[in-house]
């Protein structure tokens, strides 16, 4: 059992670089272990603070995001080997859950402090594989894509060529990345910095809607198959910021493969457009 363990984290990024007896000891931690779930039953919360994360021993849990309608969307479902609860925990993260996940069926999770996930990363920093400075831009946005959960279901190849489907952009403060109601041509990753999405009233005043740090992704609406492929908020960065870039065209060929994502992409924009509305008010025509 503890050698399956073992190689279930070793499976995962953050903790490839650990020795087999760092791994064990991490398994022997008190403040780790294993936990099993219900059917229904929640094990993060939106917006909580993160603490921990988690990996799939067996059975499944669905990821879900909250509509502006008080609506759970669910974005992906994950099973045995997959994890998730590390996004919160990283470098640069605002530290909090960015979705809901709920189990699906009954299931086994092995939990993992945020301390130990600090060890592993620490680790892998040592051997400058999480440390972003002492590595080169294709490794920098492989790493970052491994960790978003839209590109999951990349294989090695796609992610071996990455340099051929992305291109890292640089902006600085201020700058505007993306304009409502122009032509999408691209989504965009966060890789550093910090960027806003906001949209304008009638009379000119800016309403915030987001900020996005590491990690995080958007453009992605104006590039979905049944949209109007036009931007639906403005984007500039809050400080100095570098950005991966995937055209919509690779966008597309992930999405066209993946039908729940598909539809669960669409739910979220139509609860971006809510969130809008409700920002502007309704003398806006849209």
């Amino acid at each position: 059992m503890q050698r399956a363990t073992i190689q279930l984290l070793r499976s995962v990024p953050i903790f490839s670089s650990l020795t087999d007896d760092e791994l064990k000891r991490v398994i022997d931690s008190p403040a780790n272990g294993i936990v099993e779930a219900q059917p229904l039953d929640p094990i993060v919360e939106e917006n909580e603070v993160g603490t921990c994360m988690y990996i799939v021993l067996d059975g499944a849990v669905d990821v879900r995001i909250k509509a502006i309608d008080g609506r759970e969307i669910t974005i992906a479902t994950l099973k045995t080997g997959e994890f998730f609860g590390e996004q919160a925990l990283l470098p640069g993260s605002s530290g909090r859950r960015n979705a809901t996940v709920r189990a699906l069926q009954k299931c086994r999770l092995f939990k993992i402090s945020k301390t130990d996930v600090t060890l592993g990363m620490t680790a892998a920093d040592d051997l400058g594989i999480v440390d972003f400075e002492n590595v080169d831009a294709e490794e920098r946005v492989r790493m970052m894509l491994r960790s978003v959960r839209l590109f999951r279901s990349l294989s090695s190849r796609d992610l071996d060529h990455v340099g051929e489907w992305t291109e890292v952009v640089r902006f600085k403060a201020g700058d505007i990345i993306v304009r409502e109601a122009e032509d999408g041509d691209f989504m965009y990753v966060v890789l550093d910095g910090t960027v806003e999405v906001f949209v304008t009233d009638d009379d000119g005043k800016i309403m915030v809607l987001s900020e996005l740090t590491r990690g995080h992704y958007f453009g992605e609406q104006a590039l979905l198959p049944t949209g109007t492929g036009k931007r639906n908020a403005n984007v500039r960065a809050n400080e100095d910021a570098t950005l991966i870039r995937v055209a919509k065209r690779f966008f597309q060929l992930i999405i066209n493969h993946d039908n729940k994502l598909m539809l669960a992409l669409k739910a979220v924009g139509e609860a971006q457009k809510k969130k809008i509305a409700n920002a502007i008010g309704p003398s806006k025509d849209r």
